[in-house]
């Protein structure tokens, strides 16, 4: 029992997430191309744990900072207190921090670059400080916290893809990473503000100042369908540029992201219930990880 909360406290699933899209744009988009690589494969591990166990250490901070909120907005899921003393909870906090900023530190200086290490310092410093502060500042924290996904998804285009030969390949890994990149970054504001909808009334408790709370529910899910046909019109776009030279991932937009998007688009304004805006903000999740998945699909029909 005591290992599952712990894995529920770190939010395994994200955690498996944040994995799954390393190992995909290393191990299996960026064979296909004819670019090179900074990192050997026990260097590109040390990356993926520093970057897990600063993740981890962020959402243990934001569980600690939120026991009040947690109680009111999601009781049964409360793991700090019910599971865990808040002792234990920020010893964990600081174990993984240390760790990932250990780790983070070494492999910047080991591919002759230390200046990245202020990547793993700052990220580290910036979810405390959204956990803290920003998180209750309405845009400002979901903004943050959108920010700090994307770079889960550039990292490696920071760390790995060797600029020194600019060709055609180049060209397409980079533009392809910054294009999954802007779309991880809009879907991931979309869920939060859908979630800050959702927990209203724990925020509302704590004064926290919310968009919802600031503006009301109804006003912030209209900014939602906004946001939403913004990034359906812009995906359409793209597919009606694209469709002749890339058919398949044309297809596979349009079938598993497009018509997801329009759905959401089409059903937010409408949903009352919590446990309907839960299940937008996990069918918004499947949305990233079908995204992602078009880093499998180009370099196999490339």
């Amino acid at each position: 029992m005591q290992l599952s909360a712990f894995l529920n406290l770190i939010r395994w699933k994200n955690l498996l997430l944040i994995a799954y899209i390393q190992i995909v744009i290393k191990f299996l988009f960026f064979p296909h191309f004819t670019i090179a690589s900074n990192l050997t494969n026990f260097q590109f591990f040390i990356l993926l744990t520093a970057i897990i166990s600063i993740t981890a250490a962020g959402y243990i901070i934001n569980d600690i900072l939120d026991i009040e909120t947690d109680r009111i907005n999601k009781p049964i899921k409360v793991i700090i207190s019910m599971f865990f003393t808040e002792e234990i909870a920020k010893k964990w906090y600081l174990y993984l921090n240390t760790l990932g900023i250990f780790l983070g530190v070494f492999i910047s200086l080991k591919i002759q670059k230390p200046t990245l290490s202020f990547i793993f310092i700052g990220a580290a410093l910036l979810l405390y400080y959204y956990s803290k502060k920003l998180k209750s500042l309405p845009l400002i924290g979901n903004i943050t916290v959108s920010f700090l996904v994307t770079i889960n998804v550039l990292i490696l285009l920071i760390f790995d893809l060797n600029s020194s030969i600019k060709d055609h390949d180049y060209n397409l890994v980079f533009s392809t990473i910054l294009i999954v990149s802007f779309f991880a970054f809009c879907i991931n504001i979309i869920r939060e503000l859908v979630k800050d909808i959702e927990d209203v009334n724990g925020d509302y408790y704590l004064n926290m100042n919310t968009l919802p709370i600031l503006i009301g529910r109804n006003r912030t899910k209209y900014i939602v369908t906004i946001l939403c046909a913004f990034l359906v019109i812009l995906l359409i776009l793209f597919v009606t540029i694209f469709a002749s030279e890339y058919k398949v991932i044309s297809l596979y937009t349009i079938v598993f992201i497009v018509l997801p998007l329009l759905y959401i688009t089409l059903k937010i304004s409408k949903i009352k219930s919590q446990k309907k805006l839960h299940k937008i903000s996990s069918l918004l999740k499947l949305i990233m990880f079908f995204g992602i998945n078009i880093f499998i699909i180009l370099a196999f029909t490339k």
